[in-house]
């Protein structure tokens, strides 16, 4: 994962980034109560329907158990005091995304701030780097968030770095014999 503050890449889990001495105890104290987690999919910004959250919620539900790891979605009216980016590193964190492991993603959806945020775990990281996780925003799912389309920005935001950790992470079919 890369720290929130100067974007350092942390290998480990240490309890303060080497770069700029960041702790994720800075942002438990401007914070406050970490929210309590539902499921796959947290909407708290009421960003999407009934339907859209049961089939975001069933598809994420599925990648679990075909990846191994953890696809998150997190709406929220606003991310202060903090940056939306600091806001996806501490929820990630808080809310152990992926496990002991770490396999898992967080795409952060900020209302107020206009703001796309993803956070990739550290057994993914090297599948899915922060370039690509910015690629897929980027090229996927910022058109459709401008369109207004936001179901469909994050199904298909999701399903591209589905795609991409599935080409890496599962084995490859041998050729038969």
């Amino acid at each position: 994962m890369k720290c929130p503050r100067c974007g350092l890449i942390v290998k480990d889990r240490l309890p303060q980034c080497r770069g700029c001495g960041f702790r994720i105890e800075q942002l438990d104290r401007k914070l406050k109560a970490v929210p309590k987690r539902i499921g796959f999919v947290n909407d708290w910004a009421g960003m999407l329907s009934p339907q859209e959250k049961s089939q975001l919620e069933d598809r994420l539900a599925h990648w679990q158990r075909e990846l191994g790891g953890e696809l998150v979605v997190a709406t929220v009216k606003s991310t202060r005091p903090a940056k939306p980016a600091e806001y996806a590193f501490w929820l990630f964190n808080r809310w152990q995304i992926g496990g002991e492991t770490h396999a898992g993603l967080l795409i952060l959806l900020a209302q107020k701030e206009r703001r796309i945020e993803c956070e990739v775990g550290y057994a993914w990281e090297p599948i899915l780097s922060d370039l690509e996780s910015g690629r897929v925003l980027d090229e996927c799912v910022l058109p459709r968030l401008k369109e207004g389309q936001i179901y469909e920005a994050l199904r298909q935001g999701l399903e591209q770095c589905a795609q991409i950790i599935q080409q890496v992470a599962l084995p490859k079919p041998g050729p038969s014999s």
